[in-house]
């Protein structure tokens, strides 16, 4: 196993590094110090064929202009809080729109625009790349310095961890994730159409029409969104089901089920023989099924067309603060914030 460091970039007269954690087996995990980005991740296929199985932007001067949330640690709030707002006992919290009325993400500025310090460990068992930053009190609205902590880790296992970690001086939100979009096909052009999706999940939440879930689950039985038995995603984003044609594919949370060993989903390419699994201790993912084309905003990168990669974004259910039932994400002084996304790859025949 090994570590490498280099030059990625430079913003406001600071270089942005990124790390490659690798193991003997093929599998490498690149990362940026600006967003914590995942830039790829390279795995064999069952011909031993090295290829990315996941997309982004190539230059950061793109990733800073186009803000695509590939790849990145997207907080403090993932998801859309409704109405820039939220309530703390009799006290509104008005927070800063950047999506209609809505807050998505953080805000205009959220830990995917930060520059992260960086530190990475050989261990004995497996490669470490620890990153930390801080979100100052007031930024976007929220109140409280936050510090957080991502550790990422790669083992001999095949195995790529995320683990978060924050704490705060006054009583705010957090739920945090990982916007990475995996094409495990190896060829970022092609669609996602023949990969098949499994989520282990018995309930889903229905949208508005701001993608704002309207506040209550729905059990999956008889819909297109009963994937626990495992579904093509050509049949699931091409449905003719409302929900998902009038946002040309899917963009919903689901309910994750804990309650049995099978991991909480599956994600297989059966020609190049790639299978990615997600453990999680998260309530939910949001499934994501890159509904527009990424055009270059810079003209000097690649173009990601419309469906050719999907996201599995673990976390708390989205706008749960404003919603009753739908789980906390309050994060108070002296009770830190701690979850772990786990993504185990292989290859079958």
């Amino acid at each position: 196993m090994k570590i490498e460091k280099t030059e990625f970039g430079v913003l406001d007269q600071q270089v942005v590094y990124e790390y490659t954690l690798s193991n003997s087996n093929g599998l490498s995990l690149s990362v940026i110090t600006y967003g914590g980005i995942i830039t790829k991740i390279v795995m064999p296929d069952k011909t031993e064929k090295l290829e990315e199985i996941t997309t982004n932007m190539t230059t950061l001067d793109e990733i800073v202009k186009a803000r695509p949330f590939h790849g990145s640690i997207v907080g403090p709030v993932a998801g859309r809080i409704s109405n820039a707002r939220y309530q703390d006992g009799k006290e509104v919290i008005e927070l800063v729109p950047n999506e209609k009325h809505n807050t998505l993400h953080g805000g205009p500025t959220g830990l995917d625009t930060k520059i992260w310090d960086a530190v990475s460990k050989d261990l004995d068992n497996e490669l470490q790349l620890q990153i930390t930053t801080e979100l100052p009190d007031g930024e976007n609205g929220f109140p409280g310095d936050v510090k957080v902590k991502v550790t990422y880790t790669l083992n001999e296992a095949n195995e790529v961890g995320i683990h978060y970690e924050a704490n705060t001086n006054k009583k705010t939100l957090f739920n945090p994730t990982n916007h990475v979009y995996f094409n495990l096909s190896g060829d970022y052009q092609e669609t996602v159409y023949d990969h098949e999706l499994q989520i282990n999940s018995d309930q889903y939440a229905p949208l508005k029409e701001d993608n704002i879930p309207i506040g209550q689950l729905k059990s999956v039985a008889g819909t297109p969104f009963d994937l626990r038995k495992g579904e093509r995603l050509e049949t699931v984003i091409l449905n003719e089901n409302k929900e998902i044609s009038s946002r040309n594919g899917l963009d919903h949370p689901f309910f994750l089920n804990h309650s049995s060993n099978d991991p909480s989903v599956k994600l297989t390419h059966r020609k190049s023989g790639r299978v990615v699994e997600v453990e999680t201790d998260s309530q939910a993912i949001v499934v994501y099924t890159h509904n527009k084309a990424q055009e270059s905003e810079t003209g000097e990168d690649r173009t990601l067309g419309m469906h050719t990669g999907v996201t599995l974004e673990t976390q708390q259910l989205p706008d749960a603060i404003n919603n009753e039932g739908f789980g906390s994400i309050w994060l108070e002084p002296g009770q830190p914030f701690e979850s772990i996304t786990k993504f185990k790859f292989r290859v079958i025949d």
